[in-house]
This record gives structure tokens, C-alpha cells and sequence, in this order.
């Protein structure tokens, strides 16, 4: 099974706090073996309150929280992309979506410091046009 951006953010997360799934299923409360298959992509859909309890013994900040849960509902987005961001915690959350969001044709694809750039100037360049519209 393919990992996803859920899983490698939790792995992240967890491996940032220094925890084996184990403890983290002993301070979440969910089971060891359901945090195992969400990290390797087995499983892909946690209800609501499976990411509260993980993400409140992960310690998580809001950004990164705000990740995670984003990730449970778009399976398709880019572990690449992924683990840059949360590798750049400068990184708002709302490039992240928007980078994580967005088509390309054929093969080609950017790379996430690529991808952040562009969206990065996108929304200087509509923050600008808000300020000429003043």
C-alpha cells in the first residue's frame, strides 16, 4: 500500500515528540495497530474524533493540526509536498492547501519548494491588488 500525506504526517508528528506508535496509542487511547495502518496508508479515513485524540497526545500545533485534518479528506496529496512543509514551519497552512490543490498536466510535476514559491507570489500578487483597490 502507497503511503499518504496522512501518514507521514502523523509519522512525522510523532517521531517529532520522540514517541513509538505504541505510546502514542497508549496516550491517545487509540489502538496501536490502527495508528500503524494510517502511517503506512492502509487505512485512509479516521473519524473526526480518532484525529482529535491523536493530534491532542501529539501535542500538535494549530497549523499543523489544521494539516492533518485537511489530509484525512484529500488522500491524493503529495507526501513529497508533505513532509517539506511540515519540515518549514514558516509555511502557512493556507499555502499548503492551495499548493497541495492544485493540477498539472503530463508528468512534470514541481518540486515542493518549486510549488510553495508559486504560491507564495500568488497570493503576494493578490494581497498587492487588494492594496491598489483601496
Amino acid at each position: 500500500m502507497a503511503q499518504t500525506g496522512l501518514g507521514v504526517a502523523l509519522r512525522a508528528l510523532r517521531e517529532r515528540r520522540t514517541l513509538s506508535q505504541r505510546e502514542l496509542s497508549e496516550l491517545s487511547g487509540v489502538d496501536n495497530a490502527y495508528i500503524n495502518r494510517l502511517e503506512s496508508g492502509e487505512k485512509t479515513n479516521p473519524t473526526p474524533e480518532v484525529l482529535t485524540k491523536l493530534l491532542r497526545a501529539l501535542k500538535a500545533a494549530e497549523r499543523d493540526a489544521t494539516m492533518v485534518k485537511w489530509l484525512a479528506d484529500h488522500v491524493e496529496a503529495s507526501t513529497d509536498l508533505v513532509k517539506y512543509v511540515l519540515d518549514h514551519p514558516h509555511i502557512p497552512v493556507d499555502y499548503f492547501i492551495s499548493a497541495a490543490g492544485m493540477r498539472f498536466r503530463g508528468d512534470a510535476r514541481p518540486t515542493p519548494e518549486k510549488l510553495i514559491e508559486r504560491v507564495k507570489r500568488l497570493y503576494e500578487a493578490e494581497d498587492d491588488d487588494d492594496d491598489d483597490e483601496e
